[in-house]
């Protein structure tokens, strides 16, 4: 199995269906497969050939997944360069990608030109619709797919290279534990740079025959009209972002076709979990995966009443996850590991042979998360094995302080780190200002949780910071203290 026959099946069999959509244009399936191989034409004339890395700097856009199928067509790596990345950051990712060339939107080509000296080749030219000259396929299950970077909170972000066999048969599971269809229309919150956008809906929709609207970059209220607009069944987003849009739900009840919608990124809050069904009636399903594995470990099945509140969801059949102990021998149901899969994941992190060493010992993936199984096999994320030690000291994890957080009706948002002292800070946004102050939170939270985990201090932000991928800077948080 591998994605670029995956895409020419999905372009083919569901050929009078729309493929995928940004601000106000939409293309279909068939229009997707007679584009492709001349966007590879186009790649090949620039000296793209099979095993190239091709860099692709652009914000969400049709053409920017133009360019990532056709590269994938040629046999060659789509490198994707993070539009929002800043300045002082380029240089890393773009030296460690190394790409034979690289394609830009307008917007950004200026900024690669002026900091590294890079003659991108305009996007809109490369994956516009006036070429003529096509490209065979030169893809196969064991062609690189993706370069996906992990997060860098432990230092630089490691590039892995996936593969397209096993992450095209992930993406086959993830859409049918989620039981997406051609009928389904997925509202992607994530940025095209993302991982999470490919494995949650860019590759399972292929598989589906199912619509994909590109919505990353855009307010709450605008994914509200992307929904109403495309007649959206599932909304893919990150924690931030989920409660967001149903923050704007509970003021304004919309009326919606929502089915289900899906977490990623970061573990997520019980109280989003119950607000997406208290007030748009539908499950949110959640996901546990890494960068390195280009795919999940563990999902969420819509409609499984059997897990427990707070647990993401049970393994995926082609990843063998579960929680270990120091042997890395699978721990009995309620007891505390590092969560590790013992098949399904990466080869090498680029560049970087001693960190895959270290990361692969013992012949599994430790994925650095602790965490605890339930007796039906679900799996939940407590933090990071570097807090073990700490949280046992303390008599429980940081998330358990965020949770507690979120469980007040006034918090929208709230993220629990250790400031430079260690001390214990909680961080909150409010759904209203001034609906409630620091000590009723406090209070709230102290009712909650062991008196070891009370925070030193809870901060009421006005809005919250974000990495520019969209999730919780919880670095910069830990360096803040005021109010």
């Amino acid at each position: 199995m591998d994605i670029v026959s995956v895409l020419e099946r999905a372009c083919e069999r569901h050929a009078g269906r729309p493929a995928l959509s940004r601000d106000g244009t939409t293309i279909g399936y068939a229009e997707v497969g007679e584009r492709v191989p001349v966007v590879a034409g186009a790649l090949a004339k620039l000296g793209v050939e099979q095993g190239s890395t091709v860099g692709v700097c652009s914000p969400d856009s049709i053409e920017a997944w133009l360019c990532i199928f056709a590269t994938w067509r040629l046999g060659a790596l789509p490198a994707l360069i993070d539009a929002r990345t800043p300045d002082d950051r380029l240089g890393y990712f773009v030296g460690d990608m190394d790409p034979a060339v690289v394609v830009s939107d307008d917007e950004n080509r200026p900024r690669l030109a002026e900091i590294l000296g890079i003659e991108a080749a305009r996007l809109d030219d490369v994956a516009g619709a006036g070429g003529t000259t096509t490209a065979a396929n030169d893809h196969d299950k064991s062609s690189p797919l993706f370069l996906s970077y992990t997060s860098g909170t432990t230092g630089d972000p490691k590039g892995v290279v996936l593969t397209s066999g096993p992450v095209t048969l992930g993406a086959a599971c993830i859409a049918e534990r989620l039981g997406y269809g051609m009928d389904d229309v997925l509202v992607a919150t994530t940025p095209v740079a993302s991982s999470f956008q490919l494995v949650a809906s860019a590759m399972p929709a292929l598989h589906s025959g199912a619509h994909v609207v590109l919505a990353a970059g855009h307010t709450p209220g605008e994914v509200w009209d992307d929904i109403a607009a495309h007649d959206g069944t599932v909304l893919v987003a990150y924690p931030l972002t989920l409660a967001d849009v149903v923050g704007l739900a509970r003021e304004n009840r919309p009326t919606h076709g929502l089915r289900l919608a899906l977490s990623g990124g970061s573990p997520l809050a019980p109280r989003i979990k119950r607000d997406y069904r208290d007030h748009l009636g539908i499950p949110l399903a959640e996901s546990y995966g890494q960068s390195e594995l280009g795919g999940f470990m563990v999902l969420g099945t819509p409609g499984d009443d059997t897990a427990p509140e707070g647990f993401a969801g049970r393994p995926l059949p082609d990843r063998l996850a579960y929680v270990a102990d120091a042997d890395n021998q699978e721990l009995p149901a309620g007891r505390v590991g590092e969560v590790v899969v013992a098949e399904g994941f990466f080869g090498e992190y680029r560049n970087k042979p001693d960190a895959y060493a270290k990361t692969t010992a013992g012949g599994v993936l430790h994925t650095g998360d602790v965490g605890v199984a339930s007796a039906q096999g679900h799996i939940k994320v407590m933090g990071r094995v570097q807090e073990a030690d700490a949280a046992q000291r303390r008599g429980g994890f940081l998330r358990e302080v965020e949770d507690a957080a979120y469980d007040h009706p006034a918090v929208r948002h709230a993220s629990v780190v250790l400031d430079a002292a260690e001390q214990v800070r909680c961080f909150v946004e409010l759904n209203t200002p001034d609906t409630a102050g620091s000590e009723e939170i406090a209070q709230h939270i102290r009712a909650r949780v062991p008196e070891s985990l009370i925070p030193a201090g809870v901060h009421i932000l006005p809005t919250f910071p974000r990495t520019f991928s969209g999730k919780a800077d919880r670095l910069r948080l830990s360096s803040l203290h005021g109010d």
